[in-house]
């Protein structure tokens, strides 16, 4: 019995490990911003590959303002969507592509801000081989609605920017 024990140990050891690293299943971002990468997003089911948000502000009676960092990593992005009240990213560090519905894909960089205008159809995420954080500003709420569409094809994700 004496023999099994630093067998079993281990062997528990191990099984705990791979149920936390399982757990986590994150990345850390090889870019830093002021705010934290926060958890795997909580919104996944609407798009394509892994991101992770933080909110800075939750929605409420008193500030109507949520804001949200979120990490895109390579090749992750949203489902197209749109918003009825409008959306403003401010991008804080990587690159990473943005798109309106019939119009040709945008490289968006540190430091950029886009002004999505109300019910435009678009998504947004993470570049080809680079991570992308940026700042999601819901706008004229609390009557701003965001409706989810079809994820973005991956011939649409690696279309050429013009």
């Amino acid at each position: 019995m004496k023999k099994f024990i630093p067998l079993l140990l281990c062997s528990s050891f191990l099984a705990s490990s791979a149920v936390l690293a399982g757990e986590a299943n994150m990345n850390k971002a090889p870019i830093d911003t002021v705010f934290a990468q926060g958890e795997i997003n909580p919104y996944g089911k609407f798009f394509t590959g892994t991101s992770y948000l933080t909110m800075l502000s939750e929605n409420d009676a008193v500030f109507n303002a949520p804001i949200g960092n979120v990490t895109f990593e390579p090749k992750t992005r949203t489902n197209w969507h749109k918003h009825s009240g409008g959306q403003i990213l401010l991008v804080l560090s990587g690159e990473g592509r943005y798109q309106e519905r019939g119009k040709s894909v945008q490289i968006i960089k540190k430091g950029d801000v886009v002004r999505i205008p109300p019910d435009v159809e678009h998504w947004h995420g993470g570049g080809i081989d680079t991570w992308m954080t940026h700042i999601s500003v819901e706008t004229n709420v609390p009557n701003n609605k965001s409706t989810w569409l079809e994820p973005v094809s991956d011939e649409d994700f690696m279309s050429e920017p013009k």
